[in-house]
């Protein structure tokens, strides 16, 4: 509540006056700027219980336009009822990790037309998931945003609804059972508006259709999620359609090679965070070309995991170019050295988080080991560092 109230005071300074001597002194206004600040439970099970007038401040349908809401395994069934029974309205709403997601979203759909969007993640969703899907899509047909992730169970006429939902910006079905390239492809016809697709751990996905996804959307993917299993370079090099991608993960790049990396990959000028794991037929001479583009700079998340072929030159190239770089992963890149790691830390000044997991030719002789101003635990090759005071 002292947090509320300063923040409130600090641009209300001309209004606030010796003559309010307690909360309800102040106008609506300045009590719904301070009530912004609390969550749906504060608000629908404390302060609506308070008096009349505070029960119609806490339920006014502009304060709660802008609202999330998330339960998880945690959270009280009853609470949640009650929240999603009494609050005006919604704007996000998450269910993480329940068995019981179905029987809560029932209480959701009873209002909140306005629901924006919808995240669901390990969630369980009843026997008839197909049947909650429809009714996802009825109620909330101009949804902007929908996460499925590691749902279950999803039957190919649960998947086929999800097309209905033509303002869908971004659409996570990561580590989602029974999705077909099908049904992908009629996704990408459907939603015109998509600019986050995350397809992560979903196989049986080949490249006719990343290609048919990147036909349709492209030009304005900004996040694109792939598990890359069944992928080739048909399909990475195909991914310099898609110029104004910020974010690319492939969990498996193995049938990745360097035409694919260069001519793809590399074509993209606006990426901020990458992930191309266990490309085992990426060269050192392609990783080094590639880490060294000046297009670099504007990475800040950096994961090559088992890329086993990275050596010292490629990470002279991320030293060189990564300046904003906060977190790097090279896991299992056997070919680096204490050389490479000392470069990347002596000169990407904003890194935060360096994981070296399996490294052979680590032995602790590195920049980070000597700076006596460093409260970095330097332990084995087989650590993450943490490096929030090595740089000033």
């Amino acid at each position: 509540m002292a947090a509320a109230l300063q923040s409130v005071f600090d641009g209300q300074g001309s209004v606030i006056t010796s003559e309010l001597r307690s909360l309800n002194d102040f106008p609506d206004e300045i009590l719904l700027k301070i009530l912004s600040h609390f969550g749906p439970e504060d608000l629908c099970l404390i302060i609506a219980k308070v008096c009349e007038r505070w029960n119609a401040l806490a339920k006014d349908v502009t304060l709660w336009k802008t609202i999330s809401y998330k339960c998880d395994q945690s959270s009280d069934f009853s609470c949640v009822s009650q929240v999603l029974t009494e609050a005006p309205a919604l704007h996000s709403f998450i269910i993480h990790d329940r068995e019981d997601a179905a029987h809560i979203l029932e209480f959701l759909f009873h209002g909140h037309s306005d629901l924006k969007r919808l995240i669901l993640k390990c969630c369980h969703l009843g026997e008839d998931s197909t049947g909650l899907l429809a009714k996802i899509v009825a109620v909330y047909p101009d949804l902007e945003v929908l996460a499925l992730e590691g749902c279950r169970p999803l039957t190919f006429t649960g998947y086929s609804l999800i097309p209905r939902l033509k303002k869908l910006s971004e659409l996570n079905l990561s580590h989602c059972e029974g999705l077909s390239g099908r049904t992908v492809r009629l996704i990408a016809e459907s939603c015109q508006y998509l600019k986050k697709f995350n397809l992560d751990d979903v196989t049986q996905i080949f490249d006719d259709d990343v290609i048919h996804v990147i036909k349709k959307l492209g030009k304005q993917l900004t996040t694109l999620i792939l598990d890359g299993e069944d992928l080739t370079d048909t399909a990475f090099s195909y991914l310099n359609n898609c110029a104004r991608l910020q974010e690319l993960e492939v969990s498996f790049c193995e049938e990745m090679t360097d035409k694919g990396l260069l001519e793809g990959v590399g074509s993209l000028q606006e990426l901020m965070s990458l992930r191309l794991r266990r490309g085992r037929n990426l060269t050192a001479q392609a990783l080094s070309t590639f880490l060294d583009r000046p297009a670099m700079t504007s990475i800040v998340h950096l994961n090559l995991s088992e890329c086993s072929n990275l050596d010292d030159d490629g990470l002279k190239g991320i030293a060189k170019r990564c300046i904003h770089l906060r977190i790097l992963s090279v896991r299992w890149c056997w070919e680096v050295t204490d050389v490479g790691i000392s470069m990347v830390i002596s000169h990407c000044n904003q890194l935060r988080v360096l994981d070296f997991e399996g490294l052979a030719f680590i032995t602790g002789m590195c920049a980070l080991c000597e700076d006596p101003e460093s409260t970095v635990c330097f332990m084995t090759a087989w650590c993450m560092i943490f490096l929030q005071q090595v740089h000033h």
